[in-house]
């Protein structure tokens, strides 16, 4: 007779729905996903986090639990640096135009603002720390159609994993390559310095969560809508 596998257990059943809910939402790494407890809370795991170096979790978990606007300038600013870092690779024309067009939206985030960052960061690539935050200031908005045309709202945290992504892209394009290390903790805790100015952990989980929860209504409500309704 065959043995049945067996099924590991949940390491976030024990959580509360709004954590649990961050903590799938920032995929944490094996390691860091073993420190969970319990009795863990947000401040306890990204301390624990970064002192055993799981830096790539630290930095999701942040890009997870802040708004949009601050995210995108968290991630700008550690794009800019790359930019500007010993070791970095200096911006070139179309870097420096989506940097600035980035910088733009952040002091202003009206539509014309958001349109302008996604044609700049298109230029400067995708593929580029920069692209990847234009392209998440064109997905914060409410619609990702033409202007002038119906809306057609973006998936619920679709900025999160480009946030993420363009801030560890930025400090893995620094060389020498121990120093890459060094950049993610010090963009890590720019990260928290944000977080304890919107009131801690617990504030920014709760702002997160009800925020979601709301754009997710709004989404499932205008993409199942009767076609011509």
């Amino acid at each position: 007779m065959t043995t049945p596998p067996a099924i590991a257990p949940d390491p976030l059943a024990t959580l509360t729905p709004p954590m649990r809910w961050l903590l799938e939402r920032s995929t944490p790494d094996e390691p860091a996903l073993a420190q969970i407890s319990p009795t863990a809370t947000l401040d306890s795991l990204y301390s624990s986090w970064m002192k055993s170096e799981e830096f790539a979790s630290a930095i999701r978990l942040i890009a997870a639990v802040l708004p949009p606007r601050e995210s995108i300038w968290w991630a700008w600013v550690s794009a800019r640096h790359a930019t500007q870092t010993e070791g970095g690779t200096a911006a070139n024309t179309k870097v420096h135009a989506a940097l600035t067009a980035v910088e733009r939206w952040v002091v202003q985030p009206d539509d014309a603002a958001r349109r302008s960052a996604w044609d700049t960061g298109n230029a400067a690539g995708l593929d580029t720390p920069i692209g990847m935050v234009s392209a998440a200031v064109f997905l914060s908005g409410t619609t990702v159609a033409p202007a002038h045309v119906p809306p057609v709202p973006p998936p619920p945290g679709v900025t999160m994993p480009l946030i993420a992504g363009a801030i560890t892209l930025a400090a893995a394009s620094i060389t020498p390559p121990e120093q890459v290390q060094v950049t993610m903790a010090a963009f890590a805790a720019q990260g928290l310095e944000i977080i304890k100015r919107l009131n801690g952990w617990d504030a920014a989980l709760h702002l997160a969560h009800e925020s979601q929860q709301r754009q997710q209504i709004e989404y499932d409500r205008v993409t199942n809508a009767p076609f011509g309704g």
